[in-house]
């Protein structure tokens, strides 16, 4: 079977960057097309942070316009958005879809993998990223980074490693799941000092198109909308967010009167239990495994995450399947393959029965099952595998 999956994805019509590169350009721009003149409340959320500072209006506040929600991005997302909000909120947000996708190319073709296992991602996460684009999101970007972070880790660049994981925690705080990987960095003092520079200037960025004493207001508003939203997300036990393994339990026993530290903590102490195996650092593959980690953690133990945040998990079982040093037996493909139908297809109405994600696996938030199986496996194969390369295929 493994043979067969490596042959499959070395034809040249699907190994070929042309397809690709056509196939993901094209996913924006219909998508963006299909919702022309058409809803896009997070769309205009975004757009709310450049308007907003512009004008120096409270970034966390529930205007009318936008329907009920608020931001919950940090002051520098200005400059991240301010591009598109320049413009007509239509080609703005098509442009907006346009940038999303980008940032996955890049970060995926600029990951120090083999060929067959980028082409294995691209295709492997198609349907995913239609999931974020749909609604906007900037979950899309937010994997990308992901990948960037490591990537310029493992490509010796700490200076532009620290860019990515100190732009994103500025963002949307998630970007410091990139700290994992400070372990692997060679020139720690460098990253550490690199790290310290964007944060000053991420921090001050703001103030150059309002005023500090904006800035830092905005700053404690931030905090007080993430906590707010956080206790939002607990007390509701039937809401769309908290899809989660941390929503699982609420979610099936419908009580909210209880604290997830009884999960939060096991699971850090899990996620944080391979770094003992010091010996292993030097492999690349228990490397990757970190970083495969890292996607599944972020999105397992966060009560903000929705249907559209799988996609960072998504390149997490790529990675996980794919790198490892030795050969994947078939229970490692019927995971993979269950991943993948209850995780990124079990949301389309095309290929899945709509009743059983409507009826069971969105109210219940089993959509986070998978990636919580796979993550288990994965820490146990990081704390009892050993990771030196050996020859042949991982699949």
């Amino acid at each position: 079977m493994r043979s067969k999956v490596i042959r499959f994805f070395r034809r040249p019509f699907w190994s070929d960057w042309r397809t690709i590169t056509v196939v993901y350009a094209l996913i924006p721009v219909i998508i963006g097309i299909l919702k022309w003149h058409k809803s896009n409340d997070t769309y205009q959320i975004y757009k709310s942070v450049f308007v907003n500072t512009l004008q120096q209006l409270p970034l966390y506040d529930f205007y009318p316009y936008l329907h009920g929600d608020c931001n919950h991005y940090g002051p520098v997302f200005f400059y991240v958005i301010a591009p598109f909000a320049s413009l007509p909120d239509t080609w703005g947000m098509l442009l907006w879809l346009c940038f999303l996708v980008a940032t996955f190319y890049v970060a995926v073709r600029y990951m120090p993998l083999q060929r067959w296992q980028k082409v294995f991602m691209f295709w492997f996460c198609a349907h995913e990223v239609l999931t974020p684009l749909f609604v906007e999101q900037y979950d899309l970007a937010m994997a990308a980074s992901y990948l960037l972070m490591f990537a310029c880790v493992e490509r010796r660049q700490p200076v532009w490693a620290a860019f990515f994981i100190v732009l994103n925690i500025f963002i949307k705080l998630y970007g410091v799941m990139g700290l994992a990987f400070f372990f692997f960095v060679e020139d720690k003092r460098k990253f550490i000092l690199a790290c310290l520079g964007w944060a000053a200037l991420f921090f001050v960025l703001p103030m150059l198109v309002s005023s500090p004493e904006y800035v830092v207001q905005q700053y404690f508003g931030w905090y007080e909308s993430l906590v707010a939203k956080n206790a939002q997300n607990l007390a509701e036990a039937f809401n769309t967010t908290n899809t989660s393994l941390l929503g699982i339990p609420r979610k099936i026993s419908g009580n909210t009167e209880y604290s997830d530290l009884w999960l939060i903590i096991p699971g850090i102490l899990l996620f944080l239990s391979p770094f003992r195996r010091v010996s292993q650092y030097k492999h690349v593959a228990f490397r990757y495994a970190m970083l495969a980690s890292a996607t599944m953690f972020v999105t397992l133990f966060s009560t903000g995450t929705e249907s559209y945040g799988y996609i960072a998990p998504m390149t997490g079982f790529v990675v996980w399947y794919t790198t490892a040093p030795w050969r994947r037996g078939r229970w490692a493909l019927v995971l993979l393959v269950y991943a993948f139908i209850f995780t990124s297809l079990c949301t389309s109405d095309v290929f899945f029965p709509r009743f059983i994600w409507k009826q069971l696996l969105e109210p219940y938030a089993l959509k986070a099952l998978p990636t919580t199986i796979v993550w288990l496996v994965l820490i146990w194969e990081m704390n009892t595998k050993e990771y030196r390369p050996t020859p042949g295929p991982s699949l």
